[in-house]
């Protein structure tokens, strides 16, 4: 392992989507290099080492046909979630595009001899260092931003859908009884 500097005199730019290998510097005031942030989407990996947090890229969600989205002309690419029970909840859905009838699937990352690309990260009293390990070999994810916009929409979506069912058992149930031996109406 290579020894770290004592001393740091220059930062590099925070890079979101590092590829290929590659090192930074960042300061420790950076807070997407505090977050430990990327555009890829990354999930902790088991390191033996505690003092390095290591991150493996999950790939990218395509559509199985591999169709194009017309208003942007490019491929479904969505975001893979970082759990693994909810990413396999996400293949095999719809793809967005409506005009198509593939289904999602996971195009995994293999771009370091097989493997997926890692990321390490490895804080000091002086600086954040940052280490990037192959050469992602799939396509950008869309950035997280976009997928917390399209799932927080999803969300509001079954949430009216849940409040107009709600109400429409409200307002067909009857509001008054009147019972009359053994008679019951509704008023």
């Amino acid at each position: 392992m290579i020894p770290l500097p004592i001393q740091v005199t220059q930062f590099d730019a925070f890079e979101e989507w590092a590829d290929g290998h590659s090192r930074f510097v960042y300061h420790l005031e950076n807070e997407e290099a505090r977050k430990h942030s990327s555009g890829w989407a990354m999930r902790n990996t088991n390191n033996h080492n505690v003092s390095i947090l290591k991150k493996s890229c999950l790939g990218v969600l395509v559509c199985s046909l591999r169709c194009v989205v017309d208003s942007t002309n490019s491929m479904v690419n969505l975001r893979p979630a970082i759990c693994d029970k909810a990413r396999k909840k996400q293949q095999g859905k719809p793809c967005p595009n409506r005009r198509c009838t593939g289904k999602l699937e996971v195009l995994p990352c293999r771009g370091h001899c097989g493997y997926p690309v890692t990321h390490f990260w490895r804080h000091t009293d002086t600086a954040i260092f940052f280490q990037a390990k192959g050469i992602h070999d799939h396509p950008r994810p869309e950035p997280k931003a976009n997928a917390e916009t399209r799932r927080l929409s999803q969300a509001l979506k079954m949430s009216s859908r849940s409040q107009r069912l709600t109400n429409l058992v409200v307002e067909a149930s009857p509001v008054q009884v009147s019972v009359s031996g053994s008679r019951i109406e509704c008023l």
